[in-house]
């Protein structure tokens, strides 16, 4: 009685496993079967609300030149120091990048204590040798990579005036970069000589190009009174304009 209970017990089992293992993956194959109802997805977490876009518009343009401003907006609120505006076509810029490209040092260094974040190009301008030269040793890519409104690394560096940074970069710029062309305004208006020199011997094509605000080199020397800046460029072609 006890073998033929566990023969059945065991015959039982195994015939039951026999059909319900084929239906199992028959369910899974078949078109008509029942799909369990997907998740739903978590609750979007709860965001405050944006900064408003005009205020963040007025603290990047603040950012380039009024440092009063930025010290007003940013006791109103801390967190525009890493706000960003699009001035177009994904052209981003924080009011850091714009205290870097104008060489606004006052501003960006406030920025930096209020903390924002620092860049390559902030780096540049400042004179921040070592972190440059690091940067690019982790990854030469960055001398090409360009800041808001495509400025340049090299432009910032010639705002510091750096020659060793820029020797640097030079290795990872091809021979004929509008680099060079542009960086020469920067290097002018900020009154300096050696990387004037520099940028004429090494790699500037057209000493006239001007700058974002259509200003040249040569009209940066005259306007800020910078004799020999403007006896150098005279003397590798930069003219005044209608003049040769």
């Amino acid at each position: 009685m006890n073998q033929n209970r566990r023969t059945f017990i065991t015959t039982g089992i195994a015939g039951a496993a026999a059909v319900a293992v084929p239906r199992l993956f028959a369910d899974e194959a078949s078109p008509g079967a029942p799909v369990p109802a997907p998740k739903a997805p978590p609750a979007e977490l709860k965001r405050p609300p944006p900064q408003p876009l005009a205020q963040v518009f007025r603290f990047v343009q603040a950012g380039h030149v009024n440092l009063d401003k930025v010290k007003e907006m940013v006791n109103q609120d801390p967190k525009f120091v890493v706000a960003a505006w699009d001035w177009g076509q994904g052209d981003w810029e924080t009011a850091l990048g714009g205290a870097s490209h104008v060489g606004r040092r006052d501003i960006a260094r406030y920025l930096l204590s209020q903390g924002a974040r620092i860049d390559s190009f902030c780096a540049a301008m400042l004179g921040e040798r070592d972190v440059l030269l690091a940067l690019l040793k982790v990854d030469p890519a960055i001398a090409t990579t360009k800041g808001p409104h495509g400025y340049t690394l090299l432009y910032h560096v010639a705002i510091s005036g750096d020659v060793v940074v820029a020797d640097a970069l030079k290795r990872q710029l091809p021979p004929d970069a509008k680099d060079y062309n542009q960086a020469l305004s920067a290097a002018a208006r900020d009154g300096h000589l050696p990387m004037t020199k520099w940028l004429l011997a090494n790699g500037v094509t057209d000493p006239n190009v001007p700058d974002g605000f259509g200003k040249t080199a040569l009209m940066f020397a005259l306007e800020k009174g910078f004799p020999e800046i403007e006896a150098e460029l005279r003397g590798h072609g930069a003219h005044e304009k209608g003049k040769s």
